[in-house]
């Protein structure tokens, strides 16, 4: 009997001597809370139900995981059990992982019998996308997130700015746009870097075009984290609006890659108002209770050599500039949680005085000791840079390498941590098209969508390779551009290598050629 192939692989999977078809005539019924999963599987079938035929049944039982479902076939009819809307999507993307796969002769797919119970391990399950080092429009958002919705994955991670660009609209800060959201040139000084002297931008995403992300997102049960990066990373803030600096000389954007020196100044109470009405302003669009508020790799030198910042923190008794780093997060955290959020920082800055409410992102593997043995358990969703960031080529990173993430292994299942989930990057320095993006992403994603969703005991490489032989082909079928390992790129980083010529084929640039290449 078929097995069939589901990434993620659910916690319970059995296979029945029994076959059901499926067609346009049958009817999907819902209960009253679960329309628009029922919705979501009648646009997939274009159904047009006969009476006489069967029936997709979708109910609501109380009991189960809130985003755990039951799937199984019974009597000629399947049948979705949950207690969530969430629940009962995940069961209904399951099913059409099942009908994909299935054969069919007329119109009528030949389903066979199963049983399932499926629940997730974490419940952050999480994909950043950077789009201030290159920016990317509201359909290759959208075709992310309907990708994300096929793996069960919750959680789209906008970094939305940075040194490289601001790209959201501001009414309260229109600098913001005119000067923060376009740079000298689009390419950051990397391989096979297009229009070398012409301006990136002004590129940012509108408060109408935000809006529409957010509800496409919701509609696929994904919530949408933004991440507004201070008091480091903010070239395109103090470019901008150069009183929020620490330095008299001006400020632009930088068109090269790396950590950026260029930091707001805490010790002017202008940059907590500044903060106060952008909050005002961008909070409202993101009805997530998260923000993220980045705080990485804050280089400190500015504030050093800054008399003003100095005396400030005499006067108010912090011992260095961690520290001040510090009553910047807890300033900043109060402020947003007067908005309803709750602050998310990266590991590198979330030391033991910053409040506990802060919720820490681990990238760096050295923070892992210093997050797991401070005074109280701290939420924390894991990112490691030598798992999870998906700019790393596939040969410095493989597929093999996300899978292989053990919470156990990296101590990671300590009482001392509370982790929540984990999140693939995908930074963009280096890419700036859809087709670097998704060789980027797929298929490594699969792999990190099974690792949040199926506890380690339950995970087995070779039958993840398996089932990942179907998602190749759904790939395909959508015509994205994922990693093949023929002609495999050197070095370390992922750039504009592979792209995807008109008959759908990928080729692979010269690199010793810098331009013009080969299709």
């Amino acid at each position: 009997m078929l097995k069939y192939s589901v990434i993620p692989k659910p916690v319970r999977y059995d296979a029945r001597e029994t076959t059901v078809e499926i067609s346009t005539k049958t009817s999907v019924l819902c209960s009253e809370e679960f329309v628009s999963v029922g919705k979501y599987l009648t646009t997939y079938l274009k159904t047009n139900p006969d009476e006489s035929s069967n029936a997709i049944r979708i109910k609501k039982v109380n009991g189960i995981a809130a985003e755990g479902y039951a799937l199984y076939t019974e009597n000629g009819d399947v049948y979705i059990k949950a207690s969530t809307e969430t629940g009962a999507f995940y069961g209904a993307v399951t099913l059409k992982w099942i009908l994909l796969q299935s054969p069919k002769k007329g119109g009528i797919a030949r389903v066979n019998g199963f049983f399932i119970e499926d629940k997730p391990k974490y419940p952050h399950r999480g994909l950043l996308l950077d789009v201030s080092r290159h920016f990317f429009g509201v359909e290759t958002v959208k075709r992310l997130l309907d990708n994300m919705a096929m793996l069960k994955m919750n959680i789209f991670h906008w970094h939305l700015c940075d040194d490289h660009g601001y790209r959201i609209e501001s009414k309260a800060f229109p600098l913001l746009n005119e000067i923060g959201s376009v740079r000298d040139r689009n390419s950051l000084k990397h391989i096979n870097a297009p229009d070398e002297n012409e301006k990136y931008g002004p590129f940012y995403y509108t408060f109408e075009e935000i809006e529409d992300v957010v509800e496409y997102a919701k509609g696929l049960h994904i919530s949408v984290i933004p991440e507004i990066d201070i008091p480091g990373h903010s070239s395109e803030f103090v470019s901008s609006y150069p009183y929020l600096g620490c330095v008299e000389e001006k400020v632009t954007l930088p068109v090269t890659s790396g950590v950026k020196p260029n930091l707001l100044n805490p010790a002017k109470e202008s940059t907590y108002d500044f903060l106060s009405s952008l909050f005002d302003e961008i909070c409202p669009l993101f009805p997530s209770d998260r923000f993220h508020i980045g705080s990485d790799e804050a280089v400190y030198g500015q504030w050093k050599e800054n008399e003003q910042i100095q005396y400030f923190m005499k006067e108010q008794g912090i011992a260095d500039e961690k520290q001040l780093q510090v009553y910047f997060i807890n300033r900043v955290s109060q402020m947003l949680s007067q908005r309803g959020k709750k602050t998310v920082a990266w590991s590198d800055c979330v030391e033991n005085e910053v409040d506990k409410s802060v919720i820490c992102q681990l990238w760096r593997s050295a923070d892992r000791v210093k997050i797991i043995n401070q005074s109280s358990p701290r939420e924390t969703v894991v990112s490691l840079t030598n798992h999870f960031y998906f700019d790393y080529r596939h040969t410095a990173l493989p597929i093999s390498r996300v899978y292989s993430f053990n919470e156990k292994a990296l101590k990671l299942d300590s009482e001392k941590l509370k982790v929540s989930g984990i999140e693939g990057a995908l930074w963009t320095e280096y890419i700036s098209t859809d087709s670097a993006l998704e060789c980027g992403i797929y298929p490594r994603i699969s792999a990190l969508a099974e690792v949040g969703w199926t506890a380690l005991e339950k995970r087995n490489y070779y039958d993840f390779k398996r089932r990942l032989k179907f998602y190749r082909l759904m790939l395909d079928g959508r015509k994205i551009n994922y990693y093949r390992p023929k002609n495999p790129p050197f070095g370390w980083w992922l750039g504009n290598i592979y792209s995807m010529g008109e008959d759908g084929k990928d080729f692979k640039r010269n690199e010793k050629k810098k331009g013009k290449g080969k299709r």
